[in-house]
């Protein structure tokens, strides 16, 4: 575990992510904002196919939507112009670090599946497979996490997801659900062309088609973030031929049967100590189903 954490510590800079914190948007600028393995490569191919119509040259999907935290250590400007309009950023800040005044779409997912997504994600990057177990992980990593202090500390899902509740129905703010996503994704797809301004049907329909499991899994090198492996190999101890694993089937109920009850006890604890705390709701289910109930009422 300590050995992944010191590989995982040098796969930015200190430099770098305050760099990209520190930028400055506009107010058409768009963030797809998660925590870790919520739909994010996801999200960045949505935003990407609806503003270009169509547009795979890119290597990486993080070449074109960059990734705020990770674009100076890996030799990209977030201060340049895009090809396609609007300029379309990833980043995984909690609301208080996060730069302020463009679009922000939120998207989270049931905690037991992201945190095995997450898993999995650095399996054969950062440690093998036989090294650490899941349980560790869940535990020793994920769930030790608070409340950052400075901009180069990561957040806990649950402190991110807290940070970003209180604005769920600010004018600028798109909350998503990755099961909703899943469950019917165009629905997912127009409400996020109607946010950033697209009205073209025929981009709907495409970007529609080009963000489906079917379409992503036959393009997964592009997904892969060959570019942040290929410019930090060295840096980090990355293997030769490691690529992250970033689209999966994205189950809704894999995480769960795969962990022990001690650790889904203890994230059911995490979510209770702050969540709940500053929400009131007891699960993620029942966060889930109030924001629906109040976007219907609404």
């Amino acid at each position: 575990m300590e050995l992944m954490k010191q590989k995982l510590s040098r796969l930015t800079t200190e430099q770098g992510t305050i760099h990209g914190l520190s930028f400055e948007p506009r107010r058409d600028d768009v963030f797809v904002v998660t925590a870790p393995k919520c739909g994010t490569t996801w999200m960045q191919q949505i935003v990407h196919q609806l503003r270009s119509g169509g547009d795979m040259s890119f290597d990486d999907i993080s070449d074109v939507v960059p990734h705020l935290e990770d674009a100076y250590d890996t030799g990209i400007d977030i201060e340049a112009e895009h090809k396609y309009q609007p300029r379309c950023y990833k980043t995984h800040s909690w609301y208080p670090h996060c730069p302020k005044g463009a679009k922000y779409i939120l998207i989270y997912r049931e905690p037991c599946a992201a945190f095995y997504s997450f898993f999995n994600f650095f399996r054969g990057v950062f440690f093998q497979p036989e090294e650490i177990s899941l349980p560790e992980f869940v535990q020793e990593f994920i769930l030790v996490r608070k409340a950052p202090k400075t901009k180069t500390e990561s957040s806990s899902y649950f402190y991110h997801l807290v940070s970003w509740w209180e604005h769920r129905n600010d004018s600028n703010v798109l909350f998503l659900f990755f099961e909703d996503m899943k469950d019917d994704l165009e629905s997912a797809v127009r409400r996020v062309a109607a946010f950033i301004g697209i009205q073209d049907e025929q981009r709907i329909k495409k970007a529609v088609e080009m963000s489906s499991f079917e379409f992503m899994k036959q393009h997964a090198g592009k997904f892969s973030g060959v570019t942040m492996v290929r410019r930090r190999r060295e840096a980090c101890g990355i293997p030769d031929g490691a690529v992250f694993c970033k689209v999966a089937t994205g189950s809704a109920t894999k995480g769960r049967e795969m962990m022990d009850d001690i650790t889904k006890d203890r994230i059911q604890e995490k979510w209770l100590e702050v969540v709940a705390k500053e929400t009131g709701f007891q699960d993620y289910s029942e966060l889930r189903a109030a924001f629906k109930k109040e976007k219907m009422i609404s």
